[in-house]
């Protein structure tokens, strides 16, 4: 119908407008703070522009996700406005078309934007997360972070060391304390550098130590077993070792060692899932809600713009500003409820699934009882 097209049309210029400019405004801002290190920077990598492009251009995917729901509705609101504001909407209602029928467009534009932004989280966050863990002051990914101590929960070993490196997904300075079943040649292992080896053919997923300093004699030493299979592992049955290296078994990747929060915020739920399952990492609260939250963000998305496009739409319409106020009063009111009950939910007040639905429970009656006006 061509009142479809027309809201549609005007809904998503508003889109693309809001969008651009809250990314551009953020982008310009953050591009002049960090000016300096991009110049140096491209001087290595191609130019400026190149660098400035790849590295605003995957936080362009992950701003996407960050703001769709609010810029969904805002660009509703702007479409139904444009229309009331040019008596469009009064003459809609004269000709018989139902309140519904004309905020139809853009519920069904929500919805898209919805299931874009989750198609977004699942498929394409989680093929560019490693960009996210460099910033403007580390762009190659070779600077020096502290390193806090992290236990691998099936093993039992405390990881410990003085520096990470994110690019080389190394470990300066590691220094291993071992639990008593695996000290059969002293409480730890000291060594120069760790570093991450995902699984191979024959070969676990471990952390090889090169330059092992304590014990002085680990070239001569037995492998240390664990329930069942080898934890750590010598040149003296391992030929793939080399002269003062040991390589020790252990499901905590990288990423989840050094603490980053990328691993799990822009992650695909189905690892989300096996994280949870595996009895190294010893997951808090923060995992199981986020994957309980990444099924409630579409009906959470459709519950805002129900809340928000009646207040244009609806019978008791009182003028475009008084709307626009309302719906950023209501999306203030809608984002406190959703945070407060993840807050509550991190903080082990609430089990992490009724801190992910009980947004929706509370919001989405609201959101329904809102939008009851507009059947009629």
């Amino acid at each position: 119908m061509l009142i479809d097209r027309y809201i549609t049309r005007a809904q998503l210029h508003a889109f693309m407008i809001v969008f651009v400019s809250l990314a551009g405004l953020t982008f310009v801002v953050d591009a002049f703070t960090n000016i300096e290190e991009f110049i140096a920077h491209g001087a290595q990598a191609g130019g400026l522009w190149r660098v400035l492009g790849g590295y605003y251009g995957c936080r362009l995917i992950s701003f996407f996700d960050a703001t769709s729901p609010v810029i969904a509705l805002a660009s509703a609101m702007f479409a139904l406005s444009w229309l009331e504001r040019h008596n469009e909407l009064t003459a809609l209602l004269a000709a018989g078309i139902t309140r519904w029928r004309i905020a139809r467009p853009a519920l069904i534009f929500a919805a898209v934007v919805s299931v874009l932004a989750m198609a977004n989280r699942e498929f394409v966050l989680p093929a560019i997360r490693h960009s996210f863990s460099r910033n403007a002051q580390d762009l190659r990914g070779d600077a020096a972070h502290p390193f806090e101590a992290r236990y691998d929960h099936r093993t039992e070993i405390l990881f410990r060391g003085r520096t990470a490196r994110m690019a080389a997904g190394t470990i300066e300075g590691p220094s291993l304390l071992l639990p008593p079943t695996l000290a059969e040649y002293g409480p730890q292992i000291d060594s120069a550098i760790a570093t991450w080896q995902p699984a191979t053919d024959g070969r676990p997923a471990g952390y090889l130590l090169a330059g092992v300093t304590e014990p002085a004699d680990i070239d001569r030493l037995r492998p240390v077993a664990g329930d069942t299979a080898p934890i750590i592992h010598t040149r003296a049955t391992a030929a793939w070792l080399e002269p003062g290296q040991c390589f020790v078994v252990s499901d905590v990747t990288f990423e989840q060692l050094i603490g980053s929060t990328n691993w799990s915020q822009y992650s695909a739920t189905p690892d989300l899932v096996r994280a949870i399952a595996n009895p190294s990492l010893g997951v808090g609260a923060d995992v199981p809600l986020r994957v309980h939250a990444r099924f409630v963000a579409p009906l959470l998305d459709m519950s805002l713009a129900l809340l928000g496009i009646p207040l244009v739409v609806g019978p008791n319409r009182r003028g475009i500003f008084v709307a626009v106020g309302s719906c950023v009063g209501m999306t203030v009111v809608f984002f406190l409820v959703t945070l407060g009950c993840h807050a509550l939910a991190t903080g082990y007040l609430l089990s992490p699934s009724l801190g992910a639905w009980l947004p929706l429970l509370l919001l989405a009656p609201l959101a329904a009882w809102r939008a009851q006006p507009m059947w009629q």
